[in-house]
């Protein structure tokens, strides 16, 4: 049986998911009735300069959006962690709640700084969080930082702090296998991302090459992407992520289309 008043990785975790949806309300309650009123705006204003009006409000309503997020979780964690409970709502839930190192309360300022210290768990793809599971007195990144410990809601100042085991084979075994993980999806984005990024750099070279029809007397090879003018117009053929892509564009300053499949990964509609 477990009698050390720690709380590990789990209880934890569905806290911080309830706190996390609490939080997220008032930003919504607020922006979302601004978003969508000025997305109808932009809808019947479609064709006209009033639209990339609307199209603006509604990124500044994004912006704002993110700032109001910010603060909200800030001073919901802070007050919250730092006033007479300890514990966020969830963490209440829980029966959890958050000590200094000496067991006693943490003021607001210590709550300030564990709860920006949680963005460099986010950062480090939350590896932070998980140490709360696989460390000495079940520690996150943020509590080494914060100097604190979560712990029982029964725990009283003058309690004893006990060490308890740590697994740092398998804390290190994670953080190779999480790392490998972002390894393999920043490789597969990047992959994916190669037939837009080629196909960008087509367009706009397709676009010069066009307006210079006199270049294009014969087939023009850059950087691996071959330009010709044909009886339809002017057309651009590259290979990307082994697929064979082909542009076309009937006259100079009109839009460049896709031709034959998988036009998706280009970014580019399919020529008709």
């Amino acid at each position: 049986m477990n009698n050390t008043p720690y709380i590990g990785f789990w209880k934890r975790a569905v806290a911080f998911i309830v706190d996390g949806i609490l939080v997220s309300i008032p930003p919504a309650v607020i922006c979302l009735p601004m978003v969508f009123w000025q997305a109808a705006k932009m809808a019947q204003a479609e064709g006209t300069d009033a639209a990339a009006v609307h199209l603006t409000a509604i990124v500044g309503i994004y912006l704002f959006w993110q700032a109001l997020g910010l603060i909200t979780f800030w001073l919901y964690f802070a007050l919250l962690e730092s006033g007479k409970k300890q514990a966020t709502f969830g963490k209440r839930m829980m029966g959890i709640k958050v000590v200094d190192y000496k067991g006693g309360r943490i003021g607001f300022g210590r709550a300030t700084g564990r709860t920006f210290a949680k963005m460099l768990s986010y950062a480090l793809m939350y590896i932070g969080f998980v140490m709360a599971g696989l460390t000495n007195r079940k520690r996150a990144l943020h509590d080494y930082m914060a100097q604190t410990y979560v712990v029982r809601a029964d725990f009283q100042p003058g309690d004893e702090l006990p060490d308890t085991p740590a697994h740092p084979v398998w804390l290190g075994l994670f953080c190779v296998l999480l790392g490998g993980a972002a390894v393999v999806i920043i490789m597969i984005s990047m992959l994916r991302a190669a037939p837009a990024i080629k196909a960008n750099v087509a367009a706009q070279r397709l676009q010069t090459l066009a307006a210079q029809p006199q270049l294009l007397q014969q087939e023009v090879e850059v950087d691996g992407i071959t330009f010709s003018r044909t009886r339809r117009g002017f057309q651009a053929s590259f290979e990307a992520d082994g697929e064979n892509f082909t542009l076309r564009l009937a006259a100079p300053g009109e839009a460049v289309c896709c031709e034959g499949f998988e036009c998706d990964a280009t970014g580019f509609e399919e020529c008709n």
